[in-house]
């Protein structure tokens, strides 16, 4: 999500605490948008939303041209300060099993038929495009970072202080949508569901540095 209050980007990762994030920075125009998607909107429109005047500096905003726009997203890409959080892969497979949305599917499979089935990071949850990764939410067509800073879920708290005092922001992260859960998601795993996930999101263990248990 884009905020022009603060300047800055937030990458809305699914199961990261977007939902306490969002909280404090506001709606999004467009959510779970990767970094690549937030920087053509930034170079294609007017991205500021509310009132009368943005409605008519929208339309304006569509008659410069083409290149004008771009190069105008591009400097403002630049200067905002871009971040998101990530999480552990074995954690956050449990986490989109359990989570709210997927009862219908949890009635109609296991665990380990779920880790089976899963093949996206983004699965059970609604995108404009697949992301077969975390990391594909930080990344350009290239597979360059573009994030300023990638926080992790498991130092929630700790990391948003760093991105609050980047943004001049004094506010905690409230609580929003609590993990209820009663098992930690180690007992979830057999060895076999276990290395099935270690295989099948390697780029986001290796890259970020993640254990099972860790």
């Amino acid at each position: 999500m884009i905020s022009h209050k603060y300047k800055c980007i937030f990458v809305e990762v699914p199961k990261t605490g977007s939902t306490s994030v969002r909280a404090i920075l506001g709606k999004p125009l467009r959510p779970h948008l990767n970094l690549w998607e937030n920087k053509r909107l930034m170079e294609s429109y007017w991205t500021q939303r509310g009132g009368r005047k943005n409605r008519i500096l929208e339309c304006l905003y569509l008659t410069l041209p083409k290149q004008r726009r771009i190069e105008i997203g591009q400097r403002q890409f630049a200067t905002y300060f871009k971040f998101g959080f990530v999480r552990n892969p074995w954690d956050r497979v449990v986490s989109l099993y359990e989570r709210t949305e997927a009862q219908q599917m949890r009635n109609e499979m296991t665990f380990d038929q779920f880790v089976d089935w899963i093949q996206y990071s983004s699965s059970t949850c609604v995108h404009s495009s697949p992301h077969r990764y975390q990391l594909d939410w930080f990344v350009d067509s290239n597979g360059k970072v573009l994030a300023d800073f990638i926080g992790k879920f498991e130092r929630l708290e700790e990391d948003w202080a760093f991105v609050a005092q980047k943004l001049g922001i004094n506010e905690t992260l409230p609580h929003r949508r609590a993990n209820l859960r009663k098992r930690h998601y180690t007992e979830y795993y057999t060895a076999s569901t276990r290395e099935v996930v270690a295989k099948k999101f390697k780029v986001d263990v290796e890259y970020f540095g993640y254990e099972f248990a860790g």
